[in-house]
């Protein structure tokens, strides 16, 4: 059984973010995440920590994980109403080339499904975990039906037919 509602504290300077590799070691472990997925939620928590490193440098954060089996959510607290809605932002590929800090932005938006904010001071990062994404797994449906509804079998009416 999984511990749901893990935490952990972490000061935001570069030296705890081994911290941060083990807190995700450990939920990727007691949830039998792929690598695939394992390095999506590393990458997007670790850029999440190096951007609040360099943004709320100095402070303590408390991480905390919850998972139904099917999304794990990832919420950091507490955070600056500021970077909150920095990292709200939708940042495309062409202002990153530009501006240094949004490449931050732009990978965490990239790997996650869904950012949030609750409570004006905690962002959560959503990750999708089944074994296939919803609209994948309706995608297929669809197709399979679709596929056993147009097969028709001709009856044949004699043996040389």
């Amino acid at each position: 059984m999984v511990n749901n509602n893990q935490s952990v504290s972490i000061k935001l300077q570069p030296e705890f973010i081994r911290d941060i590799e083990n807190f995700v070691d450990t939920i990727c472990d007691q949830l039998f995440i792929n690598d695939t997925y394992y390095g999506n939620i590393l990458m997007a928590i670790t850029e999440l920590f190096n951007y609040l490193v360099d943004n709320e440098n100095e402070k303590n954060v408390n991480i905390t994980y919850n998972s139904d089996y099917k999304n794990i959510v990832v919420s950091f607290q507490p955070v600056d109403l500021q970077v909150i809605n920095k990292l709200s932002r939708v940042v495309t590929i062409d202002e990153i080339i530009n501006e240094d800090n949004d490449k931050n932005i732009f990978l965490i938006h990239s790997l996650v499904d869904n950012i949030s904010m609750n409570n004006n001071d905690t962002l959560s990062l959503k990750f999708d975990i089944s074994a296939l994404h919803n609209q994948i797994y309706n995608q297929r449906s669809a197709l399979i039906n679709k596929y056993f509804t147009k097969q028709t079998i001709i009856k044949v009416k004699t043996e040389n037919d």
